[in-house]
């Protein structure tokens, strides 16, 4: 049996971020608007957003400057500032960790519980999440999933349940223009370790297949337009691709990459993406006597060789780094990297190839 997850509406295209307050009045009159530090107000679409809210009688709660990778005491602090205000939903534009630190905090306030106690369990209850994305990559607009760190322990962990699915996704390729080329390097390559992961994983179906071919095939065919030669007509492919491979993911899980990347962020503050498409061409090569002959044709097809190959020379074209010496100063103690990464069992249980604790102190060694 499979079962599709997907937001309750989904609304796309140029333009689209228009329809936000026709969508949040079936919510209620009340909102607590979170976003990041520069991106909505880089792009012009700060004040035009309020403007549009403010015409429909919304009342608004602006909660800015969200940062990069949320963490316990920085979700924590916009718990109480939301609870407070006791909205009747959230509205989250931005990156990936703005919409996780909105759909963390519709759960902590609808269950009434700590972050601990929602930890390893599905949740099912939340305030209603609006989501748009201003980068093209997490996918966090479709997902059941919200990642958080844990500083004391230098560790990042998953929170998941239906209840995190935004109730309307809206995916306005405009928002993601602005992106600074390193960002939109990042994500992109990780919308693309999404639709592969999600492809090769052991939870695919014919379904997912549909989801995760199209978001590679897109990606691997615009991420270079849209971010080297600046093509808007690829930057809206990008973006659509990016929703896709969330879909995908949201329904199959992530697999290995993702098991190995969390810690590389939690302990040594990798950027996600960038730990991902470091961990990418290792994980192809590890995985590829087990992939389907089918399946390992397709992408030999679409790249044009060997997959772990022209991966790598996709992260050149990017500038992005291959190795883990470029992004960590000092020495990476390898067996802490493992030991958290045999954590994720739910990730580590849906790669295709069994794993062995041994294997990914290999692959660790192999991208170092």
């Amino acid at each position: 049996m499979a079962l599709l997850e997907l937001p309750q509406r989904i609304i796309y295209g140029p333009g689209s971020i228009d329809q936000l307050p026709i969508e949040a009045v079936a919510f209620g009159k009340k909102f607590s608007f979170f976003c990041g530090e520069s991106s909505l107000k880089k792009s012009g679409f700060f004040n035009k957003i309020l403007n549009s809210l403010d015409k429909y009688g919304l009342e608004i709660q602006v909660i800015s400057g969200i940062t990069p990778e949320p963490d316990i005491p920085s979700v924590n602090d916009l718990l109480n500032r939301v609870k407070t205000y006791n909205p009747d939903g959230i509205i989250a534009i931005g990156g990936g960790s703005v919409i996780d630190s909105a759909k963390i905090v519709s759960a902590l306030i609808a269950t009434n519980k700590n972050i601990f106690e929602l930890r390893g369990k599905e949740i099912e209850e939340a305030l209603p999440i609006i989501a748009a994305p201003t980068t093209a990559g997490t996918g966090s607009e479709a997902t059941r999933f919200a990642v958080v760190t844990d500083p004391e322990i230098r560790d990042k962990f998953l929170l998941f349940g239906k209840a995190l699915i935004p109730k309307v996704a809206i995916v306005d390729p405009e928002l993601t223009f602005t992106m600074s080329i390193i960002i939109a390097s990042a994500t992109g390559i990780d919308a693309l370790c999404h639709a592969i992961e999600s492809f090769l994983s052991r939870s695919s179906t014919p379904y997912t297949d549909i989801w995760a071919k199209e978001a590679i095939e897109t990606l691997w065919n615009n991420l270079v337009p849209a971010i080297i030669e600046n093509s808007i007509s690829s930057k809206e492919k990008v973006s659509y691709a990016a929703f896709w491979a969330g879909v995908a993911i949201n329904n199959t899980k992530t697999t290995l990459v993702h098991a190995m990347s969390r810690p590389l962020g939690g302990v040594y503050n990798v950027i996600h993406g960038i730990a991902n498409g470091i961990l990418l061409p290792a994980y192809l090569r590890y995985n590829a006597p087990f992939i389907p002959h089918e399946k390992m044709n397709y992408l030999k097809s679409l790249m044009g060789g060997y997959p772990p190959e022209k991966v790598e020379g996709l992260l050149q074209k990017l500038n992005l780094p291959t190795r883990l010496s470029q992004v960590i100063r000092g020495e990476i103690d390898i067996q802490l990297l493992v030991n958290k990464a045999k954590d994720a069992q739910m990730n580590i249980s849906n790669n295709i190839r069994q794993v062995k604790e041994e294997d990914i102190y290999a692959l660790y060694e192999e991208v170092l």
